[in-house]
């Protein structure tokens, strides 16, 4: 039987909601490769969206699908600035790794604007 989990987040914009999201997801994803990437990910994602949005709020959402393993994550902040990955992730920079590790570890990964600021989304699939 196929499962799907879903999780919808309204997180205050503060560093302490990326604790808040890793938890969400290990609630929702079982053990293995996607959850701890999962969890990474949603971390830089959570924490660029609290350092970037002019709102007191972010939003996160997960949808897991159980026979798959995949897991998709879209994080909304309200900066109308396009995402860009530089290729720090490679360098020991402190700050602007956050897309740079989406980029490396998803499967696929990117942004929809709306009107209010953008979605940074990610989907990451079990190792066969």
């Amino acid at each position: 039987m196929r499962v799907r989990r879903f999780a919808h987040l309204h997180l205050p914009a503060c560093k302490r909601s990326v604790g808040q999201a890793r938890r969400a997801l290990a609630a929702l994803v079982p053990a293995g490769d996607v959850a701890d990437n999962g969890k990474l990910l949603v971390s830089e994602a959570v924490a660029n969206a609290v350092e970037h949005t002019d709102s007191d709020q972010v939003r996160v959402l997960f949808d897991h699908d159980d026979a798959s393993g995949e897991l998709v994550c879209a994080v909304r902040d309200s900066s109308t600035h396009t995402p860009v990955a530089t290729g720090a992730a490679a360098t020991d920079a402190e700050n602007g790794r956050g897309l740079d590790l989406i980029d490396t570890l998803a499967d696929a990964w990117g942004y929809l604007p709306d009107s209010h600021g953008k979605w940074i989304w990610f989907s990451l699939t079990a190792a066969a």
